[in-house]
């Protein structure tokens, strides 16, 4: 048994990528409450039609958790995360069909964000995780907008990903990482709904206040 938990400690850090408290991997309770209501849903901004469910606030222990599984090769806890997120929203009631997520393009490190944490989430739901959208083109926004200098005017918007495929109705659940504005959402929603989804609920770990709307 200690072998199997020393190997486990190894292959998988047993500390909160928030805060680092012991055996709390990958986000402990201080730095991601879950509860009743906590969710969602809310009016995405972009596209009030859309709503928006998310662990939380891109902020403090979970905003470290989120960019150590996106940049510090903690792969695995954007999965585990996922679950957690899969796991709220059965709690909360989302309904939906299948399970989607905004496809990133590959430029050095991983770009499967999303899809480890739609799989975890889809997983959660016991729904089927199904790659619906192609990566948008342009420039990716987040490193445009690291790459811009002061004074410059801010990047333009990168169009909309695209459906893969027409869809027969149904309710699509569409995941992200973060949302900041909800743009990619919303044009992620609106392709979605134009290849045929009946109705399109969006989620992601964590949610920037200008990704929501108002009541």
């Amino acid at each position: 048994m200690f072998v199997v938990e020393l190997l486990h400690g190894l292959l998988r850090p047993a500390r909160c990528l928030g805060c680092g408290a012991p055996a709390a991997w990958p986000c402990c309770a201080r730095c991601l409450p879950s509860g009743p209501g906590q969710v969602g849903p809310w009016p995405l901004a972009a596209d009030p039609e859309v709503p928006l469910w998310a662990l939380g606030p891109y902020q403090d222990g979970l905003r470290a958790a989120v960019l150590a599984g996106k940049l510090d090769g903690q792969p695995a806890a954007l999965a585990e995360l996922g679950r957690r997120l899969g796991a709220a929203l059965a709690a909360a009631g989302v309904g939906a069909d299948l399970v989607t997520w905004v496809a990133g393009r590959p430029a050095g490190l991983p770009r499967d964000h999303a899809e480890r944490i739609g799989t975890g989430v889809a997983a959660a739901l016991g729904l089927p995780a199904v790659g619906l959208l192609a990566p948008a083109g342009g420039r990716d926004l987040g490193r445009a907008r690291r790459a811009s200098r002061p004074g410059r005017p801010p990047p333009p918007p990168r169009p909309p990903p695209q459906a893969r495929r027409r869809l027969a109705g149904g309710r699509v659940l569409v995941v992200d990482d973060l949302a900041t504005t909800g743009g990619t959402l919303a044009g992620a929603a609106a392709s979605l709904r134009q290849a045929g989804a009946r109705r399109v609920e969006a989620a992601v770990l964590a949610a920037a206040p200008a990704a929501i709307g108002g009541p």
